[in-house]
């Protein structure tokens, strides 16, 4: 019977001493474009119970640890030989826990996800579930890069039912089979576009806001924020799904008065107006079955005064011309990117809202002539504006500079990538000069930056609710790029519902930009120097 023992005696004996536990591995880095670490995997401990050694009583032990939700589960006898208590307790905590030497409480070492900076980045960068597959963000979009496949470990037990490690207990962070993504985020700027945006949000009650810096000449992305942040160590912050959404790539508005470069712009492709174009703004005027109002009659008009201005009566005027046919319209606002998803490498983008010709009856035409009637992203309206920016290019945003195997091969790398040509450079030189004078002179005033030329636009849009646009519920923002002649960059700051006396963008949105530009134009002048020193 000892040499030869029955088969069932064998599995019986081998639950005994043999334990095969399935855990997680470290998974890959992600990191910014100079290197900086924004997310990466470290030693934890997860604690398991093996009922042989367990007593009910040692409950009470796990309480001021882990509280009554997981002590309450071993206040009784349990099945089998294994039962999962927490994972990936990290490590301060861990050796707490392991110094009170409670009887039947295991542990195994594993690796956790952590995230440097908290709150830094945290829409765009994702999370992951306990076992360390991607759920959002970056973390999903590239886990087959980031992932490294959960392993089978095999330990023995001893007398006192504690597992010893075969492999050693460093094996699975070695062999790790896990890539890294670098991103074009620069953390530096990221952090000053998440502060200012939030001071705005919180100074002006705004239930959420977006801010993206891009370059406009490339399509990389510099920094992308969200309003409210998410602390991406604190699982408790993800319980407000609103929260978990990113802004920039996922919330559709209605984009108002920012828009009206693109339409103007345009209009002057197709020929419906030339540079000696005048116009009497009134306060309001009659289009088909509604009505558009100015906030004041702005008397006469050029066409770069519509811009200066910001004259709504005179750009619904221009979208109803008969020259500006649906169609055409319709397919020039595709070229410009409306109505698609931009392509970036981030999961949970959404389209935008661009009714098909065939439904802009009445005063629809007018409406979008100055930025309502339709639907963008934050995102889709900053490369928008960046073919202004550019010279008339369309270009696809990318967030992800380059992607390695876990052999340090690069299986990704990030380019300029052309995705239409929507301007000629004359009408983009025009525009850039209007849009130079709508600060220096018009509603963009206060994103004004000293020694800084400063391009712009403001917008204040109704949001609507219901089928109807809600009273004083409004979309705020400005988006601008410098310098003016020879743009690097480009910023759009969005601020949704403020409450409050104040709510033009003018007057909330475009001081978040000046702030953000003021420590960017600082944050350069210091890297200069100390480059200087070296």
């Amino acid at each position: 019977m000892h040499i030869f023992p029955d088969e069932k005696i064998k599995r019986q004996s081998g639950r005994q001493y043999w334990a095969q536990v399935m855990m997680s591995a470290s998974r890959g880095d992600i990191r910014d474009r100079n290197g900086q670490a924004l997310a990466l995997s470290v030693p934890s401990i997860s604690f398991f119970i093996d009922p042989m050694f367990w007593s009910p009583a040692g409950a009470d032990a796990l309480e001021p640890f882990f509280g009554p939700g997981v002590s309450d589960k071993f206040r009784k006898k349990l099945p089998g030989r294994f039962h999962w208590v927490v994972r990936k307790v990290p490590m301060d905590i861990a050796k707490q826990v392991i110094g009170e030497k409670i009887p039947g409480l295991f542990t195994i070492r594993e690796s956790h996800r952590m995230y440097p900076h908290g709150e830094l980045a945290s829409h765009v960068i994702g999370f992951c579930d306990v076992d360390d597959s991607g759920l959002s963000g970056i973390e999903r979009e590239w886990n087959k890069a980031l992932f490294s496949p959960p392993r089978n470990r095999f330990f023995v037990r001893d007398a006192r039912g504690n597992l010893l490690d075969m492999l050693g207990s460093n094996a699975v962070m070695r062999d790790t089979g896990a890539g890294l993504v670098k991103l074009t985020l620069d953390s530096k700027i990221q952090q000053i576009v998440e502060w200012k945006l939030r001071e705005g949000a919180e100074e002006y009650k705004a239930e959420w806001g977006a801010g993206v810096c891009v370059n406009p000449q490339t399509g990389e992305i510099y920094a992308m924020a969200s309003y409210p942040p998410i602390d991406l160590n604190d699982r408790g912050s993800f319980k407000d799904t609103a929260k978990l959404r990113n802004n920039v790539t996922g919330m559709v508005y209605e984009p108002g008065s920012t828009f009206k470069p693109i339409m103007l712009g345009i209009a002057r492709e197709m020929g419906v107006v030339s540079d000696n174009f005048h116009f009497t703004c009134v306060k309001k005027i009659k289009v088909a079955d509604g009505e558009i109002r100015d906030i004041a009659a702005h008397g006469d008009v050029t066409l770069e005064g519509l811009l200066i201005k910001s004259c709504n009566t005179g750009m619904a005027f221009i979208g109803n011309n008969k020259k500006m046919t649906p169609y055409n319209t319709w397919g020039m606002l595709k070229q410009f990117g409306f109505g698609v998803k931009s392509g970036v490498e981030l999961s949970g983008e959404e389209e935008g809202l661009l009714r098909n010709p065939e439904e802009w009856l009445g005063v629809t035409k007018a409406n979008m002539a100055i930025g309502q009637g339709l639907a963008v992203t934050p995102l889709q309206l900053a490369m928008g504006i960046s073919a202004i920016a550019n010279g008339g290019e369309l270009l696809k945003p990318y967030i992800v500079e380059e992607v390695k195997n876990s052999n340090g091969e690069i299986i990704h790398q990030g380019q300029r990538r052309v995705r239409n040509s929507v301007l000629n450079g004359r009408t983009a030189e025009w525009l850039r000069l209007a849009l130079y004078k709508t600060v220096e002179e018009g509603t963009g005033k206060a994103a004004r930056v000293k020694g800084i030329p400063v391009a712009g636009k403001t917008g204040t849009a109704q949001m609507a609710a219901s089928g109807a646009y809600a009273k004083g519920r409004y979309a705020s923002s400005f988006v601008g790029f410098w310098p003016s002649e020879k743009p690097e960059y480009l910023l759009l700051i969005v601020l949704g519902e403020p409450k409050g006396i104040k709510y033009y963008g003018g007057e909330i949105a475009a001081p978040v930009f000046k702030a953000v530009v003021e420590d960017m134009v600082q944050l350069a002048l210091l890297a200069k120097n100390a480059a200087a020193a070296e």
